[in-house]
């Protein structure tokens, strides 16, 4: 599953999640989710058009041209390192949603933050640069971050690379409303592919340097 639809499913229901994946990506009968579940058959059809529905009407509220995203992903960057809370606002749908993977290696915020003022004080704190937090980046990492704007799972995302790896990516979720979601993926076995790719592509000035 994308990075796309895995953010859409955070806003399911726990039982809708279960029901969905079942059936999408592992191809599981009704009958044998409803043993799982202890529901009925019918029960669990209920449950999965329910959650179908959910997750096609959240990509359809993403239908923006990729040029407009990527503009809007750069501008984005830009007003999480301006350090005000502002701009942010401006961007971030008023339900935003952000979602964090550390894989339990590399610290990540837990659970999701909600709302876009929790959204955009969080990252005008992470991004702000002190003295401390610049340790802290070059303790975990090793040196200072570059950010790149770069396509990932065919959407517009913001990679953080330090000596040639990448260190994390964060996926926005574009929609005519404004950024819908944040996906930040940090943990480090799920970025080796992606770490491969960008050793092995042409590369760009990045956006910025932090910390």
């Amino acid at each position: 599953m994308s990075i796309a639809v895995l953010t859409l499913m955070e806003r399911l229901s726990p039982k809708e999640r279960v029901v969905y994946v079942l059936r999408e990506a592992f191809g599981y009968p009704h009958s044998e989710i409803a043993q799982i579940l202890d529901i009925s058959e019918a029960n669990s059809q209920q449950i999965h058009r329910r959650a179908r529905q959910h997750v096609a009407e959240g990509r359809a509220r993403r239908t923006v041209d990729a040029a407009a995203a990527r503009r809007i992903v750069e501008e984005f960057l830009a007003a999480t390192l301006s350090g005000d809370t502002a701009p942010l606002l401006k961007l971030l749908a008023d339900g935003a949603v952000s979602i964090a993977d550390g894989g339990g290696k590399v610290h990540a915020r837990t659970p999701p933050l909600v709302g876009a003022l929790a959204i955009a004080r969080f990252l005008r704190s992470v991004f702000r640069p002190t003295p401390a937090r610049r340790a802290l980046v070059h303790s975990l990492v090793g040196g200072s971050v570059q950010m790149h704007v770069a396509e990932v799972n065919g959407g517009p995302a913001v990679l953080f690379t330090t000596g040639g790896q990448v260190v994390g990516v964060l996926s926005p979720e574009v929609t005519a409303d404004g950024i819908t979601a944040l996906h930040i993926q940090a943990n480090p076995d799920k970025l080796e592919r992606i770490s491969q790719q960008w050793a092995a592509a042409e590369r760009t000035e990045p956006y910025a340097t932090v910390w």
